[in-house]
């Protein structure tokens, strides 16, 4: 993907800096719950609206409230996986962002995830499809792009 598009969307340039600041809020969140850090899960609610759709090779699962965002199932489930797994940190090792419109973006990020130890435990790529909403910026769709 691009950083620019072939057409000018107006705001371009802050729509690709206020992505790129909730991109690293959410990182940081995201590592601070898997870690153990804080325990307030809810706080994905700030970075993922519902419905939700989450595509991997093996699932498709569509998460169509906060409460399935948040849940063992959900997003919620992912951070008590990481816990358990020795997860201790990550890093968005790429991050393109394609500005659709006005109101909708993709991003094509690669992360990496790494152990106690520093050891790398997972390379991964997603695309995000995130949407303005009333309450801001939010992924409201994520397909695993793994290399």
């Amino acid at each position: 993907m691009k950083t620019q598009s072939a057409i000018s969307v107006p705001g371009e340039v802050a729509i690709t800096s206020q992505i790129r600041e909730f991109f690293q809020r959410y990182g940081a969140t995201f590592v601070e719950l898997a870690i153990g850090k804080r325990s307030d899960v809810n706080v994905l609610l700030e970075f993922y609206g519902a419905p939700l759709r989450f595509i991997g090779s093996t699932f498709h699962m569509v998460m169509n409230d906060s409460a399935a965002i948040t849940g063992a199932d959900g997003m919620g489930g992912e951070i008590d996986r990481l816990r358990r797994a020795g997860f201790a940190g990550s890093a968005l090792d790429k991050c393109q962002i394609c500005v659709l419109n006005p109101r909708a973006a993709l991003v094509d990020a690669l992360w990496l995830r790494r152990d106690g130890a520093g050891a790398l435990m997972a390379r991964f790529g997603v695309i995000y499809l995130l949407t303005l909403t009333t309450s801001g910026w939010r992924i409201t769709s994520a397909v695993n792009a793994s290399e």
